[in-house]
């Protein structure tokens, strides 16, 4: 088990084609993803609807802890998606 604290960069901030590029990195790496807001929010990322609840805009730091066999590569690539949007 991984966690970091990640904070969205994207002016956009985590939009729902960010939200379905974490959605695809998580089932592809098979590992289980949870964000968490310092106010206790949490959100599957398996659910982008739960993912979309959190209003993730530029500057939100989020909490994510990452379970499972591809769990560093997992965090290397959603890190991607906070820092420059994966390509998006």
């Amino acid at each position: 088990m991984v966690n970091k604290h990640l904070t969205v960069k994207k002016a956009e901030g985590l939009h729902f084609m960010a939200l379905a590029k974490i959605l695809q990195i998580t089932r592809k790496q098979q590992c289980s993803v949870v964000f968490q807001k310092i106010n206790g929010e949490k959100a599957n990322a398996n659910s982008l609807l739960e993912m979309l609840s959190l209003c993730s805009i530029a500057g939100t730091t989020l909490q994510v802890t990452i379970d499972g066999q591809n769990e560093n590569k997992a965090l290397m690539m959603i890190e991607e998606v906070f820092e420059n949007g994966a390509g998006i």
